[in-house]
């Protein structure tokens, strides 16, 4: 592109600066602060229209520049974020979070507005209007779980999710007035809330890392793995891979074409500008550097809103809407006259390689393959017109294969030289290459999903003959269903585990629609049909499965009543069951009967262990303590010893030095411990999930504050009924 974007402003803060840990406030209602988290657990706020002279405080002012303020915090810093949380004050609020607890700080009158334990570890913090709740609301993210604080720092609503919190959203998504809460998860999910009930859910090949909001139901998101996408309430509008991953996103006009721009920042300091309707790149730029963070605010104080963007360095940039249509300087006619010739030229190449084809195809339509294989020049891609890609999709299960088998497989004696399979979520990095050293046409390539998610399978073959340099490429798609890892045994001996295992719930459906869905969402060898004899109507349907994962069986019994159970050891599954089914049947409201003995053992045995955490992490703080004291009272006499007995200082020294070294390994076996903490809760809290799923509606929501309340008193017969009946 021939047109070049400056800066209006350009330093450096000269520290370091930490990913994603970025964030800009009016910390006096009047003038925007950046406020960036840098080395040694240090806060800089930043900002060129305000000195601070603030005595005895947390903040202390940079000798080497007074509009730099310095927050000395003693403790890791996970997330940060700005916003306005007091009623009637037109002042942000600086909200902290650590890996134990988040501390909301007033900037401009130096005292914690609250501070709250979080034992989940803060991962994500947001601050907005949410639901029907008064003003705005303080939402948290941690492992598996959701908390929405009120401006007074109390407590409002618990959510429990299967994965770690990465990023938080608000937006009106159904248009009724009240923002819906979008969460991005280390799982690859990202899912829709209204208020506690989830409303959509969507899954990504690898962990969300940003959400951003593009219109009023509209919002952008990245994921590890380097792919971004836009979604229109539960419709993606575009999606686009990328080597390297997003680091950072923001909506502004770059560009002064009157619409705003995605912004987005890379992790190898690229930053693209991107239409936010299909994803095309209008304009590009580098810098020196990977971007931490990109804001929007009124840095220069003029009443303009500028673009700033933070680098891992601390240098700053910052661009303005420029005056003039950046896009209208563009010559576009160069460059798609450009884009049309280089078009043509490909069509053109095509178009020789389908007239060869077609030539070769009339001269030998009277010859056999063997006769055509022999006629065909080694430098001519050339098959017959009739090649078909033969695709089969089935599932293979004995003692020693147990997988997802995809058979691609050519109607003739041409070959298939390479195949290539692309799918979001099924390969680590979305793409299989099966390249064969020996010339067949039918090869069979053995799958495995990690996870029960519907799979769009885009595959394409590279066809031809043994001595063929130019292939034909055929590409198919076929989709594989949710349950697909699922397939009906040869044989079962015995009474499966499974059957002490089981939720149980009643609908109002006939079994001929059931079958329909079994067979939607289940590989099996052939559809299942509901038949009825002459005699006496059948009154069931059973189908036993199991798992190409983990060999386990899963058996679901439908009745002609309605009472209906499905028989696993896995609640999960079991969740993911119900969900599909009530989802096809559309049905809103549902309640279940759960009985998951594995579960219960599994649930005492992570309270035990919770508890027995807790204690030692009491003893450990305690003996931290007394190492502290120590250290301090060795070196207070080590002083001492200097006027009065020289000799002692150099013991005094050394006890210091033991004490210091047990100071930092009883500090290691705490950090080790809260690991194991937030592992456990993140464990509960993925259970309790899996149980909310076993019901449907209003029913699913409700469960959750039941959850809550037993947990708040640590009731573990109280969970363990709820998981089972769904009320204490």
């Amino acid at each position: 592109m021939d047109i070049s974007i400056k800066p209006v402003f350009s330093f450096s803060l000269n520290y370091k600066v930490f990913e994603k840990l970025v964030t800009c406030g009016k910390y006096d209602g009047i003038h925007s602060c950046l406020t960036v988290v840098t080395n040694a657990d240090k806060i800089l706020i930043h900002t060129p229209h305000k000195r601070y002279g603030l005595q005895n405080s947390k903040l202390s002012v940079s000798e080497i520049k007074n509009d730099i303020a310095m927050l000395n915090m003693n403790f890791p810093i996970r997330a940060i974020i700005a916003g306005k949380l007091k009623k009637d004050d037109e002042r942000d609020i600086l909200v902290i979070g650590s890996s134990s607890y988040f501390l909301a700080y007033h900037v401009d009158e130096n005292y914690n507005l609250f501070q709250r334990d979080f034992p989940e570890h803060v991962r994500s913090l947001l601050i907005g209007s949410f639901a029907n709740f008064v003003g705005n609301m303080l939402i948290v993210g941690g492992n598996a779980v959701v908390k929405i604080f009120n401006p007074e720092g109390t407590e409002v609503l618990w959510m429990i999710t299967a994965g770690g919190v990465n990023a938080l959203l608000l937006s009106d998504i159904d248009k009724d007035g009240q923002n819906e809460l979008i969460i991005g998860t280390d799982d690859g999910c990202i899912k829709i809330y209204k208020k506690d009930t989830l409303l959509h859910e969507f899954t990504e090949g690898n962990e969300i890392q940003n959400l951003m909001l593009i219109g009023p139901n509209q919002f952008m998101y990245s994921v590890k793995n380097g792919t971004i996408g836009v979604f229109e309430e539960n419709i993606r509008l575009w999606r686009i891979k990328s080597k390297t991953r997003v680091t950072a996103l923001a909506m502004y006009d770059i560009l002064g074409c009157e619409n705003k721009q995605v912004i987005i920042g890379w992790k190898s300091g690229k930053i693209d500008v991107r239409d936010a309707r299909n994803g095309d790149v209008l304009f590009k730029m580098k810098l020196n550097d990977f971007v931490c963070g990109i804001a929007c605010n009124d840095y220069r104080g003029i009443g303009v809103l500028d673009l700033v963007i933070v680098t891992v360095d601390g240098e700053i940039c910052g661009y303005t809407t420029p005056s003039v249509n950046l896009m209208n300087l563009h010559n576009l006619a160069d460059e798609e006259m450009s884009s049309l010739l280089s078009q043509k030229q490909k069509l053109l190449l095509e178009l020789k390689h389908y007239e060869n084809n077609i030539k070769f195809n009339k001269e030998l339509s009277s010859s056999n393959d063997s006769q055509l294989v022999q006629s065909v020049p080694d430098n001519v891609g050339v098959i017959p017109s009739n090649t078909r890609l033969q695709i089969g999709i089935s599932t293979s299960y004995d003692s020693t294969d147990m997988n997802i088998d995809i058979t691609v497989s050519t109607n003739n004696a041409t070959t298939i030289r390479a195949v290539l399979i692309f799918a979001d979520q099924l390969f680590k990095e979305e793409t299989l290459i099966a390249h064969l050293t020996k010339d067949v046409s039918r090869i069979l390539i053995p799958l495995k999903t990690l996870k029960d998610n519907a799979q769009d399978i885009h595959i394409k073959a590279f066809v031809g003959y043994p001595t063929s340099v130019q292939f034909h490429v055929f590409e198919l798609t076929r989709q594989l269903p949710k349950f697909a890892m699922y397939t009906i045994p040869h044989s079962l001996t015995g009474s499966p585990k499974s059957i002490g295992n089981y939720v149980g719930f009643r609908i109002t459906e006939r079994l001929k629609r059931i079958c329909i869905w079994i067979n939607q969402n289940f590989l099996l060898p052939s559809d299942i049909e509901y038949m009825t004899s002459s005699d006496a109507d059948a009154t069931e349907l059973k189908l036993n499965l199991i798992s190409l994962r983990t060999s386990k069986t899963v058996c679901l019994h439908f009745n002609n009543d309605g009472k209906t159970r499905f028989h696993t050891e896995d609640i999960e599954l079991a969740g993911d069951l119900i969900q599909s089914l009530v989802q096809f049947l559309n049905i809103e409201n549902m309640n279940s009967v759960a009985y998951f003995p594995l579960v219960y053992d599994e649930i005492r045995e992570l309270f035990g262990k919770l508890q027995g955490l807790q204690e030692t992490e009491k003893q450990i703080n305690s003996e931290i303590i007394d190492n502290i004291n120590q250290v301090k009272s060795h070196l207070i006499r080590a002083e001492d010893a200097r006027y009065y007995n020289e000799d002692d200082v150099i013991k005094y020294h050394n006890e210091m030095m033991n004490t210091n070294e047990d100071l930092l390994k009883n500090y290691k076996i705490r950090l080790v411990n809260a690991g194991q903490v937030q592992l456990a809760l993140k464990r509960v809290h993925s259970i309790l999930y899996s149980a909310s799923k076993l019901r449907v509606g209003t029913f699913a929501s409700t469960i959750i504050g039941k959850f809550k309340d037993a947990l708040k008193t640590n009731n573990i017969e109280a969970v363990l009924k709820i998981i089972e009946l769904g009320e204490m």
